[in-house]
């Protein structure tokens, strides 16, 4: 596609990703870019502190501007410019906003042009997947393809004060091959991490065992798969001493099979919430997305989407949901990047149009 004619996409439905992906898209491209009617269609429309962090971290990453870039904006325009080299960054949100979504936006730019980026929020949210889920999940998905993403939590950002710091680190990639990902084979463990900052032992304890036991139960599962969950090796880590400012609390879980892939599901604290019900939830997340079949929870399969349009040869991957972020997330690379997709059922095939 052309560079030169500006790039006009209607924001209403696809949330923030579509904001992210497509401020990223543009920057790969060095292409301006016009972006209205933002969340037009949530309950509270507009930009959030994390997309307006997001945005003007690409920007500066590219090196160019953009106006509209503020809280509550329906629309704003991006122009990039031409930078070259490592990314050297440090991006504080200034609450606790997440720092995974700011990073989901510059993950692809540090990718291709390597670098260290710093970010300081949150890193454990509501809604977004947390940090632990990054690490554990994600990014060992794009190492199997030589996308190799060092990840370094040096702090936890919890709501109110946020002030977590995560570090990013690549060296620069051209280029990586599609991904096959439509299989999964015998679940051999369960891992996860409980942890908590500012809060008594007994609650990562409380959370590490109840998700165990739930794990065990299987509930949702056939029956002749339950055997398979009991002889696993179950692996759950306890972080009772995380540093922060705030208070706080969560699980992150992951099933690894057979092959080495891995599905997982997270779940934080809430004032007044029992741990149990906490590590339950996460644990029947987990237990739904297997008892799919599917190697992509909901999450993955949602951001491998650009992952795989910007691969130098087809992908195809199984997901536990086809959300409406993918549908929405792909029909923007498409249009994007003209690449070309297909969702036939719970599996997506993606053809590259040569990348961004």
């Amino acid at each position: 596609m052309s560079s030169d004619a500006p790039w006009v996409v209607d924001a209403g439905e696809g949330g923030g990703q579509l904001v992210r992906t497509a401020v990223c898209l543009a920057a790969l491209q060095g292409r301006v870019l016009h972006l209205t009617g933002i969340r037009a269609r949530r309950s509270r429309p507009g930009l959030a502190r994390q997309h307006v962090a997001a945005v003007k971290a690409v920007a500066r990453a590219a090196e160019g501007s953009v106006s509209g870039a503020e809280l509550g904006s329906l629309s704003l325009q991006f122009y990039p410019g031409q930078a070259r080299g490592p990314l050297e960054l440090d991006i504080n949100i200034g609450s606790a906003g997440s720092t995974m979504l700011v990073l989901q936006a510059l993950l692809p730019l540090l990718v291709r042009r390597g670098g260290v980026v710093r970010v300081i929020g949150g890193t454990d949210n509501p809604l977004a997947p947390p940090v632990d889920f990054y690490r554990a999940v994600l990014l060992p998905a794009l190492a199997a393809v030589g996308i190799l993403v060092d990840l370094e939590l040096t702090r936890r950002g919890w709501y109110p004060e946020g002030a977590g710091e995560v570090i990013a680190r690549c060296e620069p990639l051209a280029a990586w091959p599609g991904f096959e990902r439509v299989g999964w084979g015998e679940p051999v463990e369960l891992g996860g991490v409980a942890y908590a900052s500012r809060l008594p032992l007994h609650v990562c304890e409380r959370l590490q065992a109840a998700a165990v036991r739930s794990w065990k139960k299987g509930e949702g599962l056939p029956t002749a798969l339950r055997p398979v969950l009991r002889a696993c090796r179950a692996a759950v880590e306890l972080r009772p001493d995380e540093p922060a400012i705030s208070p706080g609390a969560g699980i992150v879980l992951w099933v690894t099979d057979d092959q080495g892939q891995r599905i997982g599901a997270a779940a934080l604290g809430e004032k007044g919430k029992p741990s149990e019900r906490v590590a339950e939830e996460a644990a029947a997340a987990l237990l739904a997305d297997l008892a799919t079949g599917a190697p992509c929870d909901r999450h993955l399969g949602d951001q491998l989407a650009i992952w795989a349009a910007l691969a130098a040869s087809p992908s195809s991957w199984r997901v536990a949901v086809v959300t409406d972020h993918l549908r929405s997330c792909l029909a923007l690379l498409a249009a994007g990047l003209g690449c070309r997709y297909q969702i036939a059922g719970d599996v997506v095939t993606l053809q590259p149009a040569g990348g961004a």
